[in-house]
């Protein structure tokens, strides 16, 4: 039987939500955050084609709130997508969302109240703090890239919390957190 070695307990508030949302928004969109700037400045061109060139006032004005629109995504683009994905997990498990993520000596279990699923270590690519959180990326082949929060202050403190993050270190083989406070010192 597998050694529980660290869990991480807490309730998947709107506020640690949107935080995850907008980190993974900014962070792995890049490619779409780059698409609505382009598609900005196109309207914005057009725009200034429709009213200058062709003398179209209406024409220039549908191009303008083209391009706030598209300006508008480049950088609030997660805030429906976030409402709308938290609405659905509270459909899918009542008003409180308690997430338990056990770290054992072997895999990782994540339990979302009745629903549950397990990765192993080698699947976690990539791992990032935003204020309250660790988002843990997790991807192998044949999977879209997947992140799984983790409540900072769920560990039980900053010493708890580096010790967690040096293991995890150890477990995947990488340097997921470079930090020197929990860099090997011997």
């Amino acid at each position: 039987m597998a050694k529980l070695m660290y869990e991480n307990r807490f309730i998947l508030t709107r506020k640690l939500h949107k935080e995850y949302f907008r980190f993974l928004f900014l962070t792995l969109q890049k490619k779409t955050r780059l698409a609505a700037l382009l598609l900005a400045v196109a309207a914005f061109l057009l725009s200034g084609v429709l009213l200058f060139g062709l003398h179209s006032k209406a024409g220039a004005a549908i191009g303008l709130v083209f391009t706030a629109y598209f300006v508008y995504m480049f950088f609030y683009g997660y805030v429906f997508r976030e409402w709308l994905q938290y609405r659905k997990l509270q459909d899918e498990h009542g008003k409180a969302i308690v997430n338990i993520v056990k770290f054992n000596s072997d895999q990782v279990q994540v339990q979302v109240n009745k629903t549950s699923f397990s990765f192993k270590y080698s699947t976690i690519e990539q791992a990032y703090e935003t204020e309250e959180l660790i988002i843990l990326i997790l991807q192998k082949e044949g999977m879209a890239a997947h992140g799984q929060p983790l409540y900072k202050k769920s560990f039980g403190g900053q010493e708890a919390l580096e010790a967690f993050q040096k293991y995890l270190n150890q477990k995947t083989g990488a340097e997921l957190f470079t930090d020197a406070n929990v860099a090997d010192t011997a």
